[in-house]
């Protein structure tokens, strides 16, 4: 499986700069300020020439720090480097193998003044700032002896910091990111895509409270995100031949996304929809949920962190809860290689990746309950009619 065409916007930085401006121990402080705090980033190298002695010594360095992986790259190779583990050798992007390898969420990047990620650029005391693109330009470092803030940091209102201020300067990437991440896309789907063998018919099109489950989803993601911003994932069950004319015309309003891969669940649905729309966080929720309601979704959505792969919730005593989450783009990665890996035990595997995992409030644990059989349906029903009376 190749990746879609247009790269995401995952979280990174790259540090930049002359040979001697610092580069390296600014990123190794960093490196153990955000293992710290629960972090788990690794380090992509960039150099004209990898050699594989010097990039096993450095690998160690970065490890000691906090790096669950490395990455050197030169124009003719990619060597991956996992602690324990031997260097492997790609031919492909580096990025894609390095985010396919293990789970991690930041990247920081040494060297790398021509890449699309965003820059701390490390001051030279004598050969002062490399050329580079301005506007990519998150924060200045004058850590060495001698190198001094440049007149151009005021003019281009980009904070300088030096020596004693690694947390500052962290802390100050780390907003920024946030803040440009938050600023892309964020769009919501319902998964209709599954077999629904449990229940024995489409869960997606359950009448609860007279209505078919899948559109009462889908109006209260509007709610939430607002009108042409919620779409339905997965292939279409058929719809039931006594349905009204206006749940025909109200289903007609969304646009559906085919999975990108069959035979590997609501994943398949998930990784269809980046595929329609790779820079998309996506906020998911399965058919099966017809106790969700507003404040859940708000709730969630208050407590997303975009620098974790996702955001999702999970009662106090359980199985972490995948079928209502935000999905940040660089997730994608990690299902891309778990297809590979022969698509097993998925929710295995997110427990030892990267997310935010949150307890969901004893007031909306009902919100999270999923109804899979006839007698949850029953069940769901009679509860309703007592409600209602």
């Amino acid at each position: 499986m190749e990746p879609v065409s247009a790269p995401p916007f995952t979280p990174s930085l790259a540090f930049c700069g002359y040979s001697g401006s610092g580069k390296t121990e600014l990123l190794l402080h960093c490196l153990k300020l955000l293992k710290a705090r629960g972090f788990l980033p690794a380090v992509l190298k960039s150099s004209s020439e990898v050699h594989v002695a010097i990039a096993s010594k450095d690998s160690q360095r970065f490890f000691d720090e906090g790096a669950v992986g490395v990455g050197f790259v030169d124009p003719a190779q990619v060597l991956l480097h996992l602690p324990g583990r031997d260097f492997s050798q790609r031919s492909v992007d580096s990025e894609v193998q390095l985010r396919r390898q293990f789970p991690f969420d930041i990247l920081l990047r040494e060297g790398g003044k021509q890449s699309s990620d965003w820059k701390v650029v490390c001051l030279h005391p004598s050969q002062g700032i490399p050329v580079l693109d301005n506007s990519s330009v998150l924060a200045f470092w004058a850590g060495v002896p001698g190198s001094k803030k440049p007149a151009l940091a005021d003019q281009l209102t980009i904070p300088c910091f030096g020596p004693g201020e690694e947390i500052k300067l962290l802390d100050h990437c780390l907003e920024k990111l946030r803040t440009m991440r938050r600023q892309q896309t964020l769009k919501a789907a319902v998964l209709v895509g599954g077999q629904s063998s449990r229940m024995g018919h489409p869960k997606a099109w359950m009448q609860i409270s007279g209505r078919p489950m899948g559109l009462k989803l889908a109006h209260l993601l509007e709610e939430l995100l607002g009108v042409g911003r919620v779409v339905f994932g997965g292939s279409l069950p058929p719809v039931p031949e006594d349905w009204s004319f206006s749940n025909h015309q109200e289903l007609e309003r969304y646009a559906v996304i085919p999975d990108r891969v069959q035979g590997f669940g609501p994943w398949g649905g998930l990784l269809g929809l980046w595929e329609s729309e790779p820079n998309t966080t996506w906020l998911v929720v399965g058919c099966d949920y017809p106790r969700l309601h507003l404040e859940a979704l708000e709730w969630l959505l208050s407590k997303r962190d975009p620098l974790r792969l996702a955001t999702l919730a999970r009662h106090q005593i359980g199985p972490l809860e995948t079928m209502i989450g935000i999905y940040e783009p660089g997730f994608r990665y990690l299902l891309e290689a778990a297809w590979l890996d022969g698509g097993k035990q998925i929710n295995r595997r997110m427990q030892q990746w990267p997310l935010q995992i949150l307890n969901v409030p004893k007031h909306l644990e009902a919100c999270w309950q999923g109804i899979n059989t006839p007698a949850d349906l029953e069940q769901l029903l009679q509860q309703t009619a007592v409600q209602q009376q």
